[in-house]
């Protein structure tokens, strides 16, 4: 049997077809999380998370083509141009580092701008300055692209072939004209958008090197363009959790013009890395809220602390504290650990757990409640303990509660039953991906 002839061999194409019908439950979960981050993004910046998101995804998405960047100077090179302190400057030069830095950079400058083939000549320029390899930066490739893998016995496949390079310029061309005509007025034009260009960018696959890396970007675009917003999302963060099946889903893609099933395994991905940025961002304003309440109690010590705490995240921030912890984050002896613990208690900046030698304390603050630890207010009543559970995190379901306030199944299940009726919260979504929403903002 001949070999199936690739999307852009086909008569049709780039007119690819797709069942919206199959696609209804994940186009859903996608608005409700793109609606999350419009909130989300009503928030003030914080320029260093943004510096730090930008910077994770320049490393993730060089990791994913196998290409080794230093996170310092990625790092330092995004604090520089965004005028942010935070990070140490990098007295280390590397040309692959500082063009992965400016490629995101460009990609967040660029957020508003149309899209047209000088932009992406432009992205790969900023991506490719100073490689050693012999890439011609910023320019459409020259040389034709085929990818042959051989099996065990000797037998060889073409997993992937692109246009030829004198296509690639008209290629580009069409490309640019369904970007510019797509269209992206509701959340779900924006997920398809983003689903269904990734895919047509690749099949042309227009440089030398670096296709990967933009197609990413290109995504970026599409759902910062559709918020308003010059955003960072975590798009290679998501991409390198399913790497397999992403690889997978793109080589059957290639092969067809109906990306139904491309889209049922990327849309998903899509609202994972929103849900991902709505809860990064949930996180910035808990720690901005936090601090507002409790900074001016802090001592220098305590507050160095506290923003070490804050550096890891939420994992962090929810981790607490000991004595023998804090004497190993602050460098102090035990007599000085207690006593600062203690003042920081009777402050209200931290809540004890647990009583002797086992004492433990957390930050003071909802947010911050480790999984699994009741939450204050339980003796109010599991109703009252749910629907605190369901306003501080949106778009959960019986599971996460029962890691949270401990009762029976049963009971969680009355709960979220009487809450339903009540009109005090209701569920989204289909009944494996939905979760529980807030109805009203309490005064």
């Amino acid at each position: 049997m001949p070999p199936s002839p690739f999307n852009w061999q086909r008569a049709e194409w780039p007119a690819f077809s797709f069942a919206r019908s199959a696609l209804k439950d994940e186009l859903a979960a996608f608005a409700r999380a793109f609606r999350e981050a419009e909130r989300a993004l009503r928030e003030p910046e914080d320029p260093l998370f943004a510096a730090r998101a930008l910077a994770a995804e320049a490393v993730t998405t060089s990791a994913i083509e196998g290409v080794e960047v230093d996170e310092a100077v990625v790092m330092s090179s995004i604090c520089r141009a965004l005028g942010v302190p935070g990070a140490a400057p990098s007295a280390a030069r590397d040309a692959r580092s500082e063009g992965a830095a400016r490629m995101v950079l460009a990609v967040r400058e660029d957020r508003a701008a149309p899209l047209s083939a000088a932009l992406l000549r432009r992205w790969h320029g900023a991506l490719m300055e100073g490689d050693d390899r012999g890439v011609h930066a910023g320019a459409f490739r020259s040389v034709p692209v085929r990818v042959v893998s051989v099996d065990r016995f000797g037998q060889s496949e073409t997993r992937f072939e692109a246009p030829p390079p004198e296509r690639v310029p008209r290629e580009i061309r069409r490309f640019v004209a369904v970007w510019n005509t797509a269209p992206a007025a509701t959340p779900a034009d924006i997920a398809l958008k983003a689903a269904f260009l990734h895919p047509h960018f690749e099949s042309i696959h227009p440089f030398e090197d670096g296709n990967g890396r933009i197609g990413r970007a290109l995504v970026a675009k599409v759902l910062a363009e559709g918020l308003g917003r010059p955003v960072a999302l975590p798009v290679s963060t998501f991409v390198a959790r399913h790497r397999r099946a992403y690889y997978d889903e793109l080589h059957a893609a290639s092969l067809s013009l109906d990306w139904t099933s491309w889209a049922g395994f990327f849309v998903p991905v899509l609202t994972e890395l929103l849900e991902s940025f709505v809860s990064a961002s949930r996180f910035v304003a808990a720690k901005r809220d936090y601090l507002a309440r409790h900074e001016a109690a802090f001592s220098e010590r305590a507050r160095k602390v506290v923003l070490r705490m804050f550096e890891d995240g939420e994992a962090g921030a929810k981790a607490g504290l000991s004595t023998a912890k804090w004497m190993r984050m602050a460098k102090v002896s035990k007599p000085t650990a207690t006593r600062d613990l203690a003042e920081l208690a009777q402050a209200g900046a931290i809540v004890p757990t647990g009583d002797g030698p086992q004492t433990r304390y957390r930050l003071n603050h909802p947010a911050f409640v480790p999984a699994g630890e009741p939450i204050d207010g339980i003796n109010d009543g599991i109703n009252d303990a749910v629907e605190r559970l369901v306003r501080l995190h949106p778009g959960r379901g019986v599971p996460f509660f029962l890691a949270s306030v401990k009762t029976s199944r049963a009971t969680v299940e009355r709960a979220v039953r009487a809450l339903v009726r009540a009109g005090r919260i209701e569920h989204r979504g289909s009944r494996k991906t939905g979760g529980y929403f807030a109805k009203f903002t309490a005064s």
